[in-house]
């Protein structure tokens, strides 16, 4: 889906942006290779590395890690070992990538389903931490007037229970991903 990889922050925009147009084309047999990933190479930042990896994991395309693991600081292990992110990759039910939800210009509101309910990810392609949010009506499977239940698949936490939307401030180059069920 791109050329050869590099681990800067302009090539992880361009493949996202590049790969985003077929997301329709991948399913349990079919998947778009984003090509392999950089994080501890290079100069990326833990939030890069964290977009890096859960755009690989939601738009599941191959997890390829062309890195050393043993020179990988704790922070990147955790990202890449993140059971959330890569249950989504991996789950047995839904094969489908998460879809643009809202068109923007990078593409940056992602949602799909897997069978713990429906994923958000919402990337922040801009230099400054900004306030995203997640207005249900807006996602598939979710409606508005309904409380759903919201949990960080980073932190592995609950957040609480929303009607309607929810906001959350997403650093610089950062990813927003969540987890939306009923109540």
């Amino acid at each position: 889906m791109t050329g050869d990889s590099s681990s800067t922050w302009t090539y992880i925009q361009s493949a996202v942006t590049n790969n985003a147009k077929y997301l329709n084309y991948v399913g349990f047999y079919g998947h778009n290779d984003m090509d392999m990933m950089e994080i501890g190479n290079g100069d990326l930042t833990l939030t890069e590395a964290r977009t890096h990896f859960a755009a690989w994991a939601f738009m599941k395309s191959p997890i390829l890690l062309g890195t050393d693991l043993s020179a990988l600081t704790t922070d990147e292990l955790a990202v890449i070992k993140n059971t959330e992110l890569l249950a989504f990759h991996q789950d047995a039910t839904y094969g489908a990538a998460a879809k643009q939800y809202k068109t923007t210009n990078p593409p940056e509101y992602y949602s799909g389903q897997s069978t713990k309910g429906i994923h958000v990810f919402i990337i922040n392609f801009t230099g400054a931490a900004s306030t995203r949010t997640v207005t249900f009506s807006e996602v598939a499977g979710l409606s508005a007037g309904v409380s759903y239940k919201v949990y960080n698949m980073w932190t592995k936490t609950d957040v609480g229970t929303f009607t309607n939307s929810y906001s959350a401030s997403v650093a610089s180059h950062d990813t927003m991903a969540v987890l939306i069920t009923p109540v």
